[in-house]
């Protein structure tokens, strides 16, 4: 849609934009946007939302209660829709008192992904019968890179409140206004976000608890797109901060008669799930049919904290909807008419209609109470990465896949539940997302291992932070030639910044992946090759088509470093402890990292010390070990991490009973085996499954 000047101006103190989950990097406020693409947010945008705009309504609607809803709409809608929603509804929200915050992504490729799959399903003369249509589908989306697209937007989600998020940017300020203005007192949280909204919200609400923002009123989702065991795992946690969560979504039924990209015979969600996720049929909250199969959240929603709407149905109170396709709900009137009933604890509001821009203003709300309690967490979990057929000869290893199941089984034989992908299984989706869900769903006192041996690149620096003419470093997934698919530092900084406060995160790099490994990749010395290979002028021309020479303004995700550095007004939150992440490298960065007789050097000495260390000794005592006697003069292993996690006990939350931890107790068996919670054998279960990307045939 297309809005005018003075409507883009009017929706400034409500809409806050982010592109990779960050604000703009300029440093001046553009007041006066003339078209959609002129839209910006900076941080004296959120200030003045928080410290000016925000009283001002405060102020007028004196002595009223005024509830501040903070919505954010589904992934997969682009930039215009984003800002069509928020012109529908701002308004509105604002005649029923409510003062309304837009999160609008920079997102927008289901537009792409579905012309690729409808152009897929008809070139040619491919026949099929309508029963077999949706099997094609699903497996069209993920060889079509759907899983790349929604693994991508749900680390935009996560990023927006990871310490450089824009999200955590505008939380920060709230909690802090909340906690100093009297006016705070009349003032009331809420969030409601729609699809892919709701994986938004399972990383904002908690983080805003965090940082202050007292509780939150009402949490409503909208055919929620977030995972089951992430909604368990980020919000359940938190529902004593919350006054009442709501589910409104469609009968399973209805989500069967439902259609998503013209030629997918089921609702978005289903494909979401058989499709997008990692693990075919991967339950998902908004799912009629994953409630019902989940005990855990069925009775969360059938109890006082939650509640659970079903539709498409003819109530007219506070649970009545009648969206019957996925991407209704936020524009369905019996829906947002129930869910501001809610918030505003009445019955007597501002009717949204089809077009709710020019109501009346009035006032509004009271309070609720909030309930229930959060637990640690405690796993073990590694993830083992190995790839030696790379498509091109010349690329071949031949010890990087012994390397992964040396690994995993090192680790399995100290109580972790690991996940191997090798050669094939090893893309940049399926790398990529695996990491983004081993790391999110870990919670305080989980230890995560992340293993890799594969070759290393290096890529140009898209966004300047590596230094004047210095490159990116990059991971080679086995699809890395011809298509850009590398994963560099700044993607792996993004994944690492996602670790939750008291998780331990150790990670092994067998590979020349760490900048300047690679500089003279050099050839075969006796039975020893380098695990480093150099992009051809054609894989560099793809990795900028790939970043889109870093998406909408110039810039890739996870540019903290000099976003800091090149504007100072910004002032972006920094992290609230330290690195929570300890690297193991297989060499310094003007090395090469060497496989001799089947095997990474580093894997061949270091893999083998890991058991006996692991809970006894801190990061850097272990680091000192694996260097005496190691076998090779041409690399040396280097350690990277803060001084503090450098101190911090290796592979454990802390140093402690070495029987226990190591081996499993007096029968031999992992400890995971003998006392695995259901929790734990759900987990093993999904991250066991996570090879299944690609439907077979």
């Amino acid at each position: 849609m297309s809005l005018s000047p003075a409507q883009l101006k009017a929706l400034k103190p409500h809409v806050i934009t982010l592109d990779d989950g960050r604000l703009d990097r300029s440093s001046e406020e553009n007041l006066d946007p003339q078209s959609i693409a002129e839209f910006t947010t900076v941080t004296a945008d959120i200030r003045a939302i928080v410290e000016t705009h925000l009283p001002a309504f405060i102020d007028a609607h004196d002595p009223a209660d005024v509830p501040i809803v903070i919505f954010a709409h589904g992934g997969l809608v682009d930039l215009e829709s984003g800002f069509e929603i928020a012109e529908r509804q701002v308004a509105w929200w604002k005649a029923n008192g409510v003062y309304p915050i837009h999160f609008v992504w920079r997102t927008g490729l289901v537009g792409a992904l579905s012309d690729a799959i409808v152009r897929w399903l008809t070139g040619g003369t491919r026949g099929w019968f309508d029963e077999t249509k949706d099997l094609l589908v699903e497996k069209g989306a993920r060889l079509l890179g759907g899983g790349a697209i929604w693994n991508d937007m749900k680390l935009d989600a996560a990023a927006s409140s990871d310490p450089h998020g824009g999200a955590r940017v505008f939380a920060t300020q709230l909690g802090a206004w909340m906690g100093a203005d009297p006016r705070a007192s009349r003032v009331s949280v809420h969030a409601i976000g729609h699809s892919a909204g709701s994986i938004f919200h399972s990383h904002f609400i908690p983080m805003a608890l965090d940082e202050n923002v007292p509780e939150f009123r009402t949490v409503t989702f909208l055919a929620p797109a977030v995972r089951m065991d992430t909604f368990e795992k980020m919000l359940l946690p938190r529902a004593d901060s919350i006054g009442s969560l709501a589910v409104f979504t469609m009968h399973d039924a209805a989500e069967h008669e439902d259609t998503c990209l013209d030629v997918y015979g089921k609702s978005l969600l289903y494909l979401v799930s058989r499709a997008f996720e990692p693990v075919v049929g991967t339950p998902i909250l908004g799912l009629a049919a994953s409630i019902e199969q989940n005990e855990r959240v069925s009775r969360f929603l059938d109890g006082d904290g939650g509640d659970l709407v079903l539709g498409p149905n003819e109530r007219t109170d506070r649970s009545g909807t009648a969206a019957e396709h996925h991407g209704d709900f936020d524009n369905d009137p019996p829906t947002m008419n129930s869910v501001a009933r809610r918030i505003l604890e009445r019955d007597d509001i501002v009717p949204f209609t089809a077009d709710s821009r020019s109501v009346e203003p009035r006032d509004s709300v009271p309070p609720v109470p909030a309930d229930s309690s959060r637990s640690l967490g405690g796993a073990k979990r590694a993830l083992c990465i190995g790839i030696d057929e790379y498509p091109q000869t010349a690329d071949r290893l031949s010890g990087a896949v012994a390397d992964a199941r040396a690994w995993r089984d090192m680790f399995s034989a100290a109580a972790f539940e690991t996940t191997l992908l090798t050669n094939a299984e090893a893309t940049r989706e399926q790398i990529v997302g695996s990491i983004f869900q081993l790391i999110t769903e870990a919670q305080p006192g989980d230890v995560l291992a992340v293993q890799y041996s594969g070759h290393g690149t290096r890529t140009p620096d898209l966004n300047a932070d590596e230094g004047e003419g210095e490159p990116d470093s990059a991971l080679c997934p086995v699809d890395f030639r011809g298509t850009g698919r590398v994963i560099i530092d700044d993607d792996l900084g993004a994944l690492w910044d996602l670790a939750a406060d008291g998780v331990s995160l150790s990670i092994f790099f067998d590979s020349c992946h760490s900048g300047g490994a690679n500089r003279a990749p050099g050839g075969m010395r006796g039975d020893s090759r380098p695990r480093a290979v150099e992009l051809t002028d054609a894989d560099e021309r793809a990795y900028r088509v790939a970043r889109g020479v870093a998406g909408p303004r110039g810039r890739t995700r996870a540019a903290e470093a000099s976003d800091a550095a090149e504007n100072g007004s910004r002032a972006v939150p920094q992290a609230s402890g330290v690195r929570r992440e300890v690297l193991f490298a297989a060499c310094d960065d003007d090395e090469l990292a060497w496989e001799t007789s089947g095997h990474g050097d580093f894997t061949s000495h270091v893999a083998p010390l890991v058991r006996e260390h692991i809970g006894r000794v801190t990061n850097r005592a272990f680091y000192d070990a694996l260097l005496i006697d190691f076998p090779s003069t041409r690399q040396t292993p280097r350690i990277d991490g803060s001084s503090a996690v450098e101190g911090s006990p290796f592979l454990a939350v802390e140093l402690g009973s070495p029987a226990s931890i190591v081996d499993g107790g007096a029968d031999g068996a992992p400890a995971s085996a003998r006392t695995a919670s259901p929790r734990d054998a759900a987990i093993a279960a999904i991250l066991r499954g996570v090879a299944d990307l690609i439907v077979s045939d």
